[in-house]
């Protein structure tokens, strides 16, 4: 049940992040709230809430965005499928660690989404908007997710370790 709240609580954490942000003028604050959830649930969790994760921030997100269609749900789970491959090669120890590897995990998601790009539409028009905006969201979801780390870490302590 704990789990669910949590999920629950990033999908809140995103429509608050869709609705209040899409008044501030600045694009360049608006961090990638589902990132870290898909991490922290593929790497600390299992496999399985790690896709269930990318799958309802996937799907909320394209709710909530004006993208092409299956787009952001693509990115989501090519994140889950990178995180998978570097689970036995990657080691995160600290928060400061979990911040880097969301930080670069935006970065491969806009390259992710240019390849989706390239190879539907054989076209890269979009490849400028993404590499200037990839990267202060990188940095603004890197530092978000140093918070995350330490809100998941203590929900699991009090709570699903004992479950």
């Amino acid at each position: 049940m704990r789990k669910v709240a949590c999920l629950g609580f990033g999908l809140f954490l995103l429509a608050v992040e869709a609705s209040l942000f899409s008044f501030l003028p600045i694009e360049l604050t608006k961090p990638d709230i589902g990132v870290p959830f898909i991490i922290y649930g593929t790497l600390f969790l299992s496999p399985l809430e790690g896709l269930v994760a990318a799958l309802f921030f996937g799907f909320f997100q394209e709710v909530l965005s004006i993208g092409p269609p299956g787009a952001l749900l693509f990115t989501n789970v090519g994140l889950l499928l990178s995180c998978l491959f570097l689970k036995s090669r990657l080691y995160i120890e600290t928060k400061y660690t979990f911040s880097i590897v969301c930080a670069a995990s935006v970065l491969v998601q806009g390259l992710i989404f240019l390849a989706l790009s390239v190879l539907s539409k054989g076209e890269t028009r979009n490849f400028h908007n993404v590499a200037i905006f990839s990267v202060p969201v990188a940095i603004v979801t890197g530092f978000i997710s140093i918070f995350m780390f330490s809100f998941f870490e203590r929900l699991k302590l009090r709570y699903l370790d004992r479950v």
